[in-house]
């Protein structure tokens, strides 16, 4: 976990593989109807950010590889006119052979419709970028690409390989979190403010470096932003301590002035979570939920099969309490969730894994909460992918009109609609 380095196809380059030593099946509950909006025409764009909902229903997503350049590209498709007819595919922009490379992670729509998003690749070092793309002034017109940063870690005073997409704050400046770089590489959360007139330059600040022994670091998930302006995250591991943590980043009282980090949680592994990869979703009420992608109570998978817990913060950001919501068996339920959970409008948590499932090419499942506080929640299975005719390795998935989207990585790389 320590070096850096480009990763290859799979989004879990950086994850140990887990070992399966035993299966503790779950009955799975009645599967719901899949359906295939649109199917890539090869393996290689591999689909892997999750998808954005635009304006009028229209998905926008990236793919880690394909178009011209091979580098990877940002798409849209757009629903039909009437019902039962086909998705529109369109090509937004298609990353070249020099430049932004290979996005991991989807993009993030703006008020104005500008998209914004993070490359794994590319730029002066390869070590990533942060870039837009504005809409054309005209229908079928092409989309402008602005890079707004590159990343570039050689003096230690920046962040390198952003893996997860960016937050807009609410003054328009964008945050985010790189893996690696900072002053012990083991990772930075950053924030890039809007210029003060139109073209001109974006300025970054690092808002938090892993700074010492355990403390957090590799954050491979992003952070959400409380109404409040407080960041909250997950880090993979403790600098050099297998678990990882759950922080939260409070604002200065004053402009310039520094953030202050509190790690919220740290996970123990002995019947918690260990290892979130994935960011956080927060509720009406401020409440964050998340998965881990090893931990739980389940010995049937090396090191645990993974966990959803919840985090309930102070009003400050700076205190919380820990629940460990459900836990993976590594069987018909799934096991290492690596993606971010969607909260529905009824408070039903909708997520997917990227193994187990029936016959194991990952899950889509739900979970409702309980009628009375302190009870348990009910977990659903809603889909499994058989790693062949419907795909495997589900992205995180995003609510539209009571129906869940969503794409699968490979075997075939394609967009998905579900019905819950």
């Amino acid at each position: 976990m320590r070096g850096l380095q480009k990763p290859g196809k799979l989004r879990r380059t950086f994850v140990p593989a887990l070992v399966i030593i035993a299966a503790s099946f779950h009955t799975p509950s009645a599967a719901q109807t899949l359906q295939r909006l649109y199917r890539f025409q090869n393996e290689l764009p591999s689909p892997n950010g999750g998808l954005a909902i635009g304006p009028g229903g229209v998905l926008y997503g990236t793919t880690y590889d394909g178009g011209a350049g091979g580098n990877g590209t940002v798409f849209a498709l757009t629903p039909p006119a009437s019902p039962g007819g086909a998705w529109t595919e369109t090509t937004v922009f298609e990353f070249g052979s020099t430049g932004p490379a290979n996005p991991v992670s989807g993009v993030t729509i703006g008020s104005d419709g500008v998209l914004y998003g993070t490359t794994l690749s590319g730029g002066a070092l390869d070590q990533g970028t942060v870039y837009s793309l504005t809409p054309p002034a005209s229908p079928g017109s092409t989309w402008t690409e602005t890079i707004l940063h590159t990343f570039d870690s050689t003096s230690g005073t920046d962040g390198a390989a952003p893996y997860a997409g960016v937050t807009i704050g609410s003054n328009g400046e964008l945050y985010g979190t790189t893996a690696f770089g900072g002053r012990l590489n083991s990772g930075t959360v950053y924030q890039l403010t809007p210029p003060s007139s139109p073209g001109g330059t974006w300025t970054e600040t690092l808002i938090y470096e892993t700074p010492a022994l355990y403390t957090p670091a590799n954050p491979y998930g992003g952070v959400v932003a409380a109404s409040n302006g407080v960041l909250y995250g997950t880090a993979f591991e403790l600098y050099e301590y297998f678990g990882g943590a759950v922080y939260s980043l409070v604002p200065p009282s004053s402009p310039g002035g520094a953030w202050t980090m509190t790690t919220l949680h740290e996970f123990t592994t002995t019947g918690d979570g260990s290892c979130p990869y994935a960011g956080l979703a927060m509720d009406s009420g401020g409440v964050l939920y998340g998965t881990t992608f090893y931990g739980g109570t389940s010995t049937a998978c090396t090191n645990g099969c993974g966990a959803v817990f919840s985090i309930t913060p102070s009003s400050s950001g700076t205190y919380a309490t820990e629940a460990v919501l459900y836990s993976f068996t590594g069987g018909n339920d799934g096991s290492s969730p690596q993606a971010k959970l969607a909260i529905g409008p009824d408070g039903k948590l909708y997520g997917t894994t990227e193994g187990g499932g029936n016959p194991r090419g990952g899950t889509i499942f739900s979970l409702t909460p309980p009628t009375q506080e302190g009870g348990v929640w009910t977990y659903k299975l809603l889909y499994s992918f058989n790693g062949t005719t419907n795909g495997d390795w589900p992205s995180p998935l995003v609510i539209g009109k009571g129906l869940l989207y969503g794409t699968t990585y490979a075997y075939p790389s394609a967009v998905f609609e579900l019905h819950p």
